[in-house]
């Protein structure tokens, strides 16, 4: 304190050691600001409404002992069970709210989860302090708020902004909001921002669609010893019974060899080679004509058999 004579002007500040920087305090004339402001320097500290009451004590007496002491001290609001909270000023200590505006999130899946850096749009602060505690004021009127997986109820103050999930309470799209508030870390008088609105824009819920794999039955085809017959895409689809049936109207996609069975007197070929157990031939090569059958040299009447899978182009799947 810069003190020269009596009734002179002066100005008042202190390094705060908790801020670690330099507080202003206030001006004017030694006689009426030197004790009482120093009285409202060390409430600032103070972390109980007991050791509050006995400082207004203090201010009380200086005034009535002083007619030049004519500060008065405002009522104290936002504590709790004895603890001050951000909300509790006294007048004469020279403190601005921080501002802060609200966004927007979109919620595609089922949940959103929140980022700190959602809460902090263009926060500002006039004595340049960060950022702190962040309360949500009041819930969305559609789903959830939940932090740290247990729902919240209003108001509700936190720091992590990102264990703060929402989720939905329909399938529908729907629009819901909610407010918040964010108070800065001035160690002496911590202010509250006015609430912000953060609007909640939540999309059409789709269900995963799963397609479906077809369904086929069995193909008997006759030919005559000594020939060729080559294998058409309808073999495999419109000749079966029951026919090659997929929900999703996927077409064939493919066969896959199973078996082929040791008692065949003829052979199955795929691109001049017998086929083998495994083998998959696709759409484009049997209508290419690349799977056929030729009967065996004799006069009997024989039946040579292979077994297949199929699949469509859409599910992928393999169906005996």
């Amino acid at each position: 304190m810069i003190m020269t004579v009596n009734d002179t002007n002066v100005f008042l500040s202190s390094l705060n050691k908790l801020c670690n920087r330099f507080a202003y305090y206030g001006e004017g004339s030694i006689t009426n600001i030197s004790l009482l402001k120093l009285v409202y320097k060390y409430a600032c500290y103070a972390q109980t409404y007991k050791t509050l009451q006995r400082l207004d004590s203090i201010v009380s007496h200086l005034q009535r002992t002083d007619s030049n002491i004519i500060m008065q001290v405002t009522a104290l609001t936002g504590y709790a069970d004895g603890v001050i909270t951000p909300n509790s000023v006294l007048e004469g200590v020279d403190v601005t709210r921080p501002t802060v505006n609200g966004t927007t999130v979109t919620v595609t899946p089922e949940t959103y989860t929140f980022a700190n850096v959602e809460f902090l749009t263009d926060f500002t602060d006039v004595e340049g302090d960060l950022p702190n505690l962040i309360t949500i004021k009041t819930l969305p009127a559609n789903g959830t708020l939940a932090y740290n997986g247990v729902n919240i109820t209003a108001p509700f103050t936190f720091i992590d902004g990102s264990l703060l999930i929402y989720t939905r309470n329909v399938d529908t799209a729907y629009g819901t909001s909610f407010t918040f508030s964010v108070t800065d870390a001035n160690c002496q008088v911590p202010m509250e921002s006015l609430p912000a609105t953060i609007t909640v824009t939540v999309e059409e819920l789709v269900p995963d669609v799963v397609n479906e794999s077809p369904v086929i039955g069995d193909r008997a085809q006759y030919a005559g010893n000594r020939t060729v017959t080559v294998f058409s895409v309808a073999d495999f689809t419109t000749q079966t019974i029951a026919p090659y049936f997929d929900p999703e109207a996927n077409d064939l996609d493919a066969i896959r060899i199973d078996e082929v069975s040791t008692a065949n007197t003829g052979t199955f070929y795929y691109l001049g080679a017998p086929v083998i157990v495994g083998q998959v031939i696709t759409n484009a090569e049997i209508a290419s004509g690349a799977f056929y059958h030729e009967g065996p040299d004799s006069n009997s009447i024989t039946t040579d058999a292979f077994e297949a899978s199929v699949r469509d182009t859409g599910s992928m799947i393999w169906v005996q």
